[in-house]
């Protein structure tokens, strides 16, 4: 059996006395069974490294190495990956990593459009059935709102769907069009529910499959249409009301003051436009990116702050009306998807590898650890296309007000 060469041994011993400094206890199995102890008591977790790769990552350990290393299957961990990872998160991983001149310059160049269509179709052209298991029947794969701690995962989703469809005031004979529409599940609550005819857009085929036998099933074909389009090519075509419920993180700043200029073109006058997306508190170092983020989960993607999304949308033309932040039901939505991971894996390895399994399933723990923080939040923003010829007070309303009886 071979031994450690003499730089693996050097980086593992400055690994695990970070470790000890920093009193996160640990012990370390190495590929020759040596076992290494960063604490003498209250160790419940073990780290076992399975190839010697692993120690490419300790020469220096952020992220986005050890992220890496995980989900390449170069270590294993025994006792819950959560419990570590928050435990280690802000004593030791540095999030983000100065962007290689490669990624800076192909960013110069990249036809956007196109690379919109690959950096979607990359994460959302996993077979339905492996969202399916871990999602729930309502295939929400953004933040359900928790009225109870009791509330199920499939509760919280459809009082979030029902939550847009009364800010929308959703009325039957609206057009509705959703943007980034999923697997179909807020058209189809929609057109259920509210009577509204409703235009999906998406730019994943496996989600537009997935949809459209779902929309049969249901007996909605006449009520819904789903489309591969991207939002650029939206057309003349004008909506009563407009959703984008988890789609704009995809956007990018670049093109956001764009986005907004296309949504409110294609939105009729007085109209409403939802917004529910993830947003940052975090001021990112010019010229650094999330390198694991951006290479395995959400290539292309970019998180912004609630106001500067606010400004750009005002910018365009619109108003807001209201504006909430969930961010702590993001934390145990996710913590409903990461249990029903673990539990289950078994079902989930039978459709994708170790390797995409690994990859959601440390993202997930990672994104629960950055909402709970404080580092990222998600904004429902209610936007108003104005109307000058129309005074009414009906859509500027307080849901604080005791005698209001207007709410939605």
């Amino acid at each position: 059996m071979k031994t450690l060469i003499k730089k693996e041994s050097f980086f593992l011993k400055k690994f695990i006395q970070t470790l000890s400094q920093k009193m996160i206890p640990i012990e370390i199995i190495d590929t020759n069974g040596n076992k290494y102890f960063t604490a003498q008591q209250d160790i419940k977790h073990k780290i076992l490294i399975k190839d010697r790769k692993f120690f490419k990552a300790l020469i220096s350990p952020n992220a986005f190495s050890l992220g890496e290393a995980y989900v390449k299957g170069y270590f294993d961990i025994s006792g819950s990956i959560r419990e570590l990872y928050e435990l280690i998160c802000d004593k030791l991983l540095n999030t983000d990593q100065r962007k290689g001149m490669l990624t800076f310059f192909s960013n110069l160049f990249v036809k956007a459009k196109e690379k919109e269509k690959e950096n979607i179709e990359y994460h959302y052209n996993v077979p339905g059935d492996f969202y399916r298991l871990f999602l729930g029947e309502t295939m929400g794969y953004t933040c359900g709102y928790y009225t109870s701690e009791k509330a199920t995962m499939d509760e919280a989703q459809n009082e979030k769907m029902d939550i847009v469809c009364r800010k929308l005031r959703l009325k039957k004979g609206d057009k509705l069009l959703d943007i980034g529409c999923g697997w179909g599940n807020f058209a189809v609550f929609a057109a259920r529910h509210y009577g509204v005819d409703v235009t999906g857009i998406t730019l994943s085929s496996e989600q537009k499959k997935y949809a459209e036998n779902w929309i049969k099933t249901e007996g909605l074909s006449h009520k819904i249409n789903i489309k591969i389009l991207n939002y650029r090519d939206l057309g003349t075509e004008v909506f009563n009301k407009i959703s984008c419920i988890g789609m704009s993180e995809h956007v990018g700043k670049a093109n956001m003051s764009n986005f907004f200029k296309t949504v409110h073109k294609s939105l009729k006058k007085g109209g409403l436009f939802m917004q529910h997306t993830i947003t940052t508190n975090i001021k990112r170092k010019k010229g650094f990116e999330n390198s694991f983020l951006d290479k395995y989960m959400f290539p292309g993607g970019e998180l912004m702050f609630e106001h500067d999304l606010v400004n750009l949308a005002s910018s365009s033309g619109f108003e807001l009306l209201n504006a909430e932040n969930f961010r702590t039901h993001y934390v145990k939505t996710l913590n409903d998807w990461i249990m029903q991971m673990e539990k289950q894996k078994d079902n989930l390895l039978k459709i994708v590898s170790d390797n995409v399994y690994r990859i959601y399933h440390i993202f997930f723990i990672g994104s629960l650890i950055y909402f709970k923080t404080k580092e990222i939040s998600v904004f429902q923003n209610l936007f108003y296309k104005t109307d000058i010829d129309n005074s009414s007070t009906g859509f500027f309303l307080s849901p604080y007000s005791k005698n209001e009886t207007r709410i939605a």
